[in-house]
């Protein structure tokens, strides 16, 4: 019984050092820092090459070679719709988030963000016919608006008193723009990197310079002591890259670098 009892104390004893060993420890040991994004119409951030299906490509996939070139291991993308990539996150199917998740008070109680990487700005999109129509949210007081799903828009629209009926919510970023073309929505607000990319070169639509409702994009990590080591060393890297010219170069390839990301102290070299 004693013998028993022993290695049954044993055993437990393994099984909670394991369930509490440092994220960053078992990231080294594997060699892999597994990640969540979506790359469905994830443009630019981390979406399918058009010219090749089977490969994706995007400024945070470029990040990320970096970032676990700097860590000493590879990683390895998990795919899921971009809402649910933070509650992934949660039940440990991935060890970090990074994909074009805004920094705001509600997520900040639940998960631990890096240091900031990139400054965002909302943006309205109209059919090309109706700019004159419509310039701001306030004239769009009665109208119905598309977002991408679970984004920081939705949060903005809903401060400036547009009711849910309004707000059409859809899966990925290019949906939205489609659906204004269809006329199944009166405006688009997204992320300005996002109406660029969908709607800047499509003569149907208008993007209205005048951004507004500035934030933040961070790595997001569990909110747990055992990825507090994780999140030191997200944060060390992603302050190299800052301020080495690596993260610049990844911006300039993409024609995302603006002032505001050297506000955030994101140097050229």
């Amino acid at each position: 019984m004693l013998k028993l009892t022993f290695i049954a104390a044993l055993f437990l004893f393994a099984a909670h050092s394991f369930a509490g060993e440092d994220t960053l420890a078992k990231i080294k040991g594997a060699g892999v820092l597994k990640w969540g994004a979506d790359s469905s119409g994830g443009a630019p951030y981390v979406y399918n090459d058009p010219k090749d299906p089977n490969k994706v490509i995007g400024f945070e996939m470029d990040m990320m070679d970096k970032i676990a070139e700097h860590l000493g291991v590879k990683h390895e993308r998990v795919q899921a719709e971009w809402a649910s990539l933070l509650e992934n996150l949660k039940a440990k199917r991935t060890d970090i988030v990074m994909n074009g998740i805004e920094i705001n008070e509600l997520r900040s109680k639940t998960y631990n963000f890096s240091q900031p990487y990139f400054v965002y700005e909302q943006q309205i999109s109209v059919r090309a016919k109706d700019k004159d129509k419509y310039k701001s949210l306030a004239d769009l007081k009665d109208k119905k608006i598309g977002i991408l799903d679970g984004t920081e828009s939705g949060n903005v629209l809903e401060s400036a008193g547009f009711k849910n009926d309004q707000i059409t919510i859809h899966p990925d970023s290019k949906t939205p723009y489609d659906n204004l073309k269809l006329r199944r929505v009166d405006a688009v607000v997204a992320e300005s990197i996002i109406a660029s990319f969908y709607a800047g070169q499509d003569a149907a639509i208008f993007n209205n310079p005048d951004t507004f409702a500035p934030g933040k994009y961070a790595v997001a990590v569990r909110k747990e002591s055992d990825s507090d080591t994780l999140l030191a060393a997200i944060d060390s890297v992603l302050k190299t890259m800052k301020v080495n010219g690596e993260l610049a170069a990844i911006y300039k390839k993409w024609n995302i670098m603006s002032d505001k990301q050297k506000a955030l102290g994101v140097v050229e070299k």
